[in-house]
């Protein structure tokens, strides 16, 4: 690896204050998805199916985004960090989609399980992107 890509490396390293900037970025989605009645009505109508293809577009867009933004050029030396990065923005933001819609009395995971889980997978499409988006404007 030459100088500039291991400058690079040290700079894009996931740290602990990345997980903040998940929660800000996640936050500012989840909150104005997590409070329609639409997402409320879909979390009880959605299939298993489709709220499992939710999952892997998610992971699968999380996965590109953080590429193209840090890892491309040194993946190669970094792919723990890279799969411990998406992964972790991915539940940060089911951590606060959960919250925001328990706050509206929308996540009643002991009575409603499953629809409580598809609400908060919902809520986390939109609201993941946008976490990893504020994670790459530092």
């Amino acid at each position: 690896m030459d100088r500039t890509s291991r400058i690079r490396a040290e700079h894009d390293r996931f740290r602990l204050h990345d997980v903040a900037e998940f929660v800000i970025g996640s936050v500012l989605l989840a909150f104005p998805v997590a409070i329609t009645e639409e997402v409320w009505n879909l979390g009880t109508e959605l299939s298993l199916i489709n709220t499992l293809a939710i999952v892997a577009v998610s992971l699968i867009f999380l996965g590109w985004f953080a590429y193209n933004t840090f890892y491309k050029s040194n993946l190669k030396y970094n792919r723990q960090e890279f799969i411990v990065r998406v992964l972790s923005v991915y539940l940060v933001t089911l951590i606060v989609a959960a919250s925001i819609l328990g706050l509206f009395g929308q996540f009643n995971l002991l009575t409603e399980p499953v629809v409580a889980i598809k609400r908060m997978i919902i809520v986390a499409l939109p609201a993941s992107f946008c976490a990893t988006v504020v994670d790459s404007l530092s």
